[in-house]
């Protein structure tokens, strides 16, 4: 990941084998309140991201830290979901498979005091 300061704002340079497009957006979202935020491809190998402040001047090595935290934050929930993936798939099938469950007790029922249990 590459810096690169400009009048009014920040360029990240971020490698496309190491960030997913989907990590990016997912990363960069929550800079929309207070940012003005541009993703693009750079070149085969690079995405370019444009941070330009909406209110004040930008903070460049505050912005930088909460950049590098949150992309790598972003990139760690991309590989947990993918490695989770076929679990999660099971719950789900799980959850919605149909199937009749006998609630009936499986052996004898009996009361000392003569109360038949099935009765109920």
């Amino acid at each position: 990941m590459k810096f690169e300061q400009s009048s009014n704002g920040l360029f990240v340079i971020v490698d496309k084998t190491i960030y997913n497009i989907d990590v990016l957006h997912k990363c960069f979202y929550w800079f929309g309140a207070n940012y003005d935020v541009t993703i693009e491809e750079l070149d085969l190998e690079h995405y370019q991201i444009e941070v330009i402040s909406k209110f004040e001047e930008i903070n460049i090595e505050e912005i930088k830290s909460k950049i590098k935290r949150d992309i790598i934050d972003f990139k760690l929930r991309d590989i947990v979901t993918k490695e989770t993936q076929t679990i999660r798939d099971l719950i789900i099938a799980k959850a919605f498979a149909y199937y009749e469950e006998d609630n009936s007790p499986q052996t004898e029922l009996s009361d000392p005091v003569g109360f038949d249990p099935l009765s109920i």
